[in-house]
């Protein structure tokens, strides 16, 4: 399981790095040109971009180590970045989505969206996530080691032995997950209302829905569909997974059983496996170290609610969770052709590119070629029933006006 843990964080790692390093440069080389939508995925890459190389090489190390050994300071700095890049991917991701619902169903937004707006947002979102990062350094919340040990999170599970922790927890989970995911949902439900009311599908929304809508806005649209859909299936479940891990607490299986000293050597040796098996099986003995809050001071042990789920249950929806940092930059190749060009160009000059742009347009003739010859042949195809079916009609007739004349002339 750790070898799994750690070859799998690593190739996290490498692909959030090479991928969403690829989107910055593009994005950098065309920085002239770049519209406000392209700003927001520009923040997202710099969010998954963060995770992966401020966070990351905490987990892999501590990962080598079997136990966290970074101390209390490396814990609230672990978990201070993480939560920024997360929510602020999080929020990102939900103003994507407000902008394409925005530019999709409301006329008038693409004439008055600018770039300044964006950078408006862009910082709002760095002050919004920075709040409610840190407040646990300043005692309201905590971070503390996730139950496998080799990284941090938010205290989820003092919900049930502390006010403020509890109050941070809800307040956490309600502006940081639940009001963006909220805001992904309705934009959403709004652009697919407005497909359904104007009795069109998806790909048509350019014809049907906004007149003033150019193929490239509906194309962002639809590779944000992903994006955010992307974003819910990887942190639905780590959400889930630590909002019942804080309200269900496990039967203390150790309650009969003294919890042994807590001896100066193992306070002093708290990064070693044996101390943080200690520590996670006597919760109560780790008050004197496990508060991040950078003002608290060391007091009594307290007892602390565990979670009702083993260790694995919590470990794999972390890391699919974390897997989300790379991607992103998958969707922009797949969906996005512009992309792929300029990275194309990027890596392989201008001159292979646009050979590579006449190669495609020249295929491209040749298929519109074929399905205009295919046509006319299904044109001439019916064209040639119709005909025969006109003779049939002229014999049919002549042999009916032949009979009528010949019984004339009998009679």
């Amino acid at each position: 399981i750790r070898l799994f843990k750690i070859v799998t964080k690593n190739w996290y790692c490498v692909s959030s790095v090479c991928g969403n390093g690829s989107v910055l440069a593009v994005y950098c080389r065309k920085r002239n040109k770049i519209k406000p939508a392209e700003l927001m995925i520009v923040n997202l890459a710099l969010c998954d971009l963060g995770f992966s190389v401020l966070g990351m090489p905490f987990f892999v190390i501590s990962s080598l180590s079997h136990a966290w050994v970074f101390g209390e300071t490396g814990c609230l700095w672990y978990g201070i970045q993480g939560s920024v890049f997360g929510i602020g991917s999080l929020i990102t991701t939900s103003l994507i989505s407000l902008d394409r619902c925005l530019k999709i169903c409301c006329v008038r937004y693409g004439q008055w969206i600018n770039n300044l707006h964006a950078f408006v947002c862009v910082t709002v979102i760095w002050l919004y996530t920075g709040f409610w990062a840190t407040l646990p350094a300043f005692g309201f919340g905590r971070y503390r080691p996730e139950p496998y040990g080799t990284s941090c999170t938010v205290d989820w599970w003092s919900i049930r032995t502390s006010y403020t922790n509890r109050l941070y927890i809800y307040l956490f989970l309600s502006f940081g997950f639940g009001l963006p995911t909220l805001t992904i949902i309705t934009s959403y439900l709004a652009i697919l209302l407005k497909v359904y009311i104007s009795k069109r599908a998806l790909a048509s929304i350019p014809c049907s829905a906004v007149s003033n809508a150019s193929a490239k806005d509906v194309k962002l649209a639809k590779m944000a569909v992903v994006v955010c859909a992307a974003f819910l299936v990887a942190w639905l479940p780590y959400a889930s997974v630590s909002l019942i891990s804080a309200l269900h607490s496990r039967d203390d299986q150790f309650s009969a059983a003294t919890p042994a000293p807590v001896t100066l050597s193992l306070v002093l040796n708290f990064t070693t496996s044996e101390s943080l098996t200690h520590l996670l099986l006597y919760p109560g003995a780790e008050g004197q170290w496990s508060n991040t809050s950078l003002s608290s001071q060391p007091g009594p042990p307290q007892n602390s609610s565990e979670s009702s789920l083993p260790p694995m249950v919590t470990l794999i929806p972390a890391m699919f969770a974390k897997s989300h940092c790379m991607m992103n930059p998958v969707i922009y190749q797949i969906m996005h052709r512009e992309f792929r060009d300029s990275l194309y160009e990027m890596v392989f000059g201008r001159v292979k590119a646009e050979r590579m742009r006449r190669h495609r347009r020249k295929k491209n003739l040749q298929t519109s070629q074929i399905q205009l010859y295919s046509r006319f042949l299904l044109l001439d195809k019916l064209l040639l029933q119709l005909l025969l079916l006109l003779l049939l009609l002229l014999l049919l007739v002549y042999s009916s006006s032949s009979s009528s004349s010949l019984f004339y002339y009998i009679t």
